[in-house]
């Protein structure tokens, strides 16, 4: 196998070579080179959850499929492809799992055409980890950094802290921003956020309608962003962004990453992504991609990987090749060594008693794990239930949400209270381990800190207090030895 290259494909129509710096036409029957490509956000669920740090991976991929099932929502009657990744937390004795699923006929579907011309299909991944591979091959310094990529058809933030990756966050994509303001094809939308962004002055006065309405959309995803990070801040002790890279085919967006300020992030550095100065701008990230399969390739770096399309080992490291040939040389000593043959028939019999008890005993255990599965069948089904009630409340109150009047206003207004907190925490060091602003004037924050911190607790309330909210006091504490929690409301 060829440990230089990778053979990345787009689609069926698009497939080339790279080798780290650039890409270049594949060859007609390109032989010998590892296939990788990546898989859609949309057909991609994950899950999340904590586990002991001396858990062995055998155990953490029992425990992630499992959990993926009974608590991450997955049909136990549709046959998935799972992978995790492990996160380490500090100050903790857990690791953090993402786990990450993909129907196996969305794949199937997808990429076995592509599969059956290689022979194989050895990577396939979500695009949004891929910039691990920056760090792998270090591209870029190990900070905490913010990728936001805005694509066609796939769109999400990435978090990465100290160069290690922690979580994705899904955003709208220009097809569906395009949409909402207008029903502009994601073209079109590029080259409208590409030249004139959010600035007002780079609009005619015709335009007024369109400047307000893209400015209003790129407000949400940035502050989903903020939100984002504001949570995983408590449970990584993610403290400060230091860069944000905007993945927008090398492009910048005028304005944009600017409106991150007001969510405190004045001091983040915040740039286009521009690497790879051999590969052409509509490649770039699609190079980003490559680079991560071509680590594992080049055996650099372990990657998250649902293929089901792996290379077929060579007949004779299949079992069915290993026990012909210890069959065939069976026949041979056999006629040679009578002796010897009688002696391995009884070795065979003994084994074949011994696979006899293994299979009787899996049918019980089978048998058991069918009624546990009927069990959780039913839990499952009441939780669907839960969350079809909790989904027709949720879509109620994005009804009410989407009919309110002075919507400029009320987004100001949350972005001040959230950036006006975020400065306040990080003045006194606190973390957050949940946000939740309701309407415009009222915010509840569940602040962690270390125990002989706690008095900065006090002085955070009497901060905001002096910067004219009107109520500011402590509904709930909570504290052991180690961490204190203090559950804070806040009024304007």
């Amino acid at each position: 196998m060829i440990k230089n290259e990778v053979l990345f494909i787009i689609d069926e129509n698009r497939e080339f070579l790279f080798d780290g710096v650039a890409f270049k036409e594949a060859p007609t029957k390109p032989k010998g080179y590892s296939c990788a490509s990546v898989i859609n956000s949309e057909d991609i669920r994950t899950y999340g959850f904590k586990t002991p740090k001396n858990t062995s991976d055998e155990k953490v991929e029992i425990q992630a499929e499992m959990k993926m099932y009974e608590e991450g929502g997955l049909d136990s009657e549709i046959d998935f492809s799972i992978s995790s990744l492990t996160v380490a937390l500090e100050h903790d004795d857990s690791n953090f799992i993402e786990s990450y699923a993909v129907e196996t006929s969305t794949l199937e579907t997808t990429f076995s055409d592509i599969a059956k011309k290689h022979g194989e299909l050895s990577f396939l991944f979500p695009a949004a980890i891929s910039y691990q591979s920056l760090y792998t091959s270090e591209l870029l310094e190990k900070k905490n950094d913010l990728f936001i990529h805005l694509g066609d058809e796939s769109s999400f933030a990435v978090i990465f802290k100290e160069g290690h990756y922690i979580s994705t966050r899904t955003i709208p994509t220009l097809s569906e921003i395009g949409e909402k303001i207008g029903g502009i094809d994601a073209s079109a939308m590029r080259e409208i956020l590409s030249t004139k962004g959010v600035l007002d002055e780079l609009y005619t006065p015709d335009e007024f309608l369109k400047m307000t309405d893209t400015q209003e959309e790129l407000s949400k995803i940035v502050e989903r962003i903020a939100h984002a990070i504001g949570h995983k801040r408590g449970v990584f002790k993610l403290e400060t962004i230091d860069r944000i890279f905007l993945d927008f085919e090398a492009c910048d967006i005028p304005g944009f990453l600017e409106l991150f300020n007001s969510y405190g992030y004045e001091e983040s550095a915040k740039e286009a992504l521009d690497l790879f100065e051999s590969v052409d701008v509509g490649m770039k990230h699609y190079a980003i991609n490559a680079l991560y399969a071509l680590g594992a390739v080049e055996e650099k770096a372990n990657i998250l990987n649902l293929t089901i399309f792996q290379r077929q080992p060579a007949f004779i490291k299949t079992h069915v090749g290993q026990f012909s040939m210890v069959l065939l040389l069976a026949i041979i000593l056999s006629g040679l060594y009578p002796a010897y043959a009688m002696y391995t028939l009884q070795n065979l019999e003994d084994e074949e008693k011994s696979l006899n008890a293994s299979v009787k005993k899996m049918e019980q255990v089978t048998q058991k794990l069918s009624l546990e599965l009927k069990e959780k069948r039913v839990q499952r089904d009441e939780l669907t239930k839960k969350k079809q009630n909790i989904i027709a409340e949720i879509r109620s109150y994005d009804s009410m949400i989407n009919s309110l009047e002075d919507i400029d206003e009320s987004i100001r207004s949350r972005q001040q209270m959230m950036k006006d907190v975020n400065i306040v925490m990080k003045k006194y060091k606190l973390s957050s381990k949940n946000m939740e602003i309701k309407e415009s004037k009222y915010m509840n924050v569940q602040i962690i800190t270390t125990y002989n911190q706690r008095d900065n607790i006090a002085e955070f309330i009497k901060e905001l207090i002096s910067q004219g909210y009107s109520h500011v006091q402590t509904k709930k504490v909570e504290k052991n030895e180690t961490y204190y929690e203090s559950f804070v409301e806040i009024y304007r």
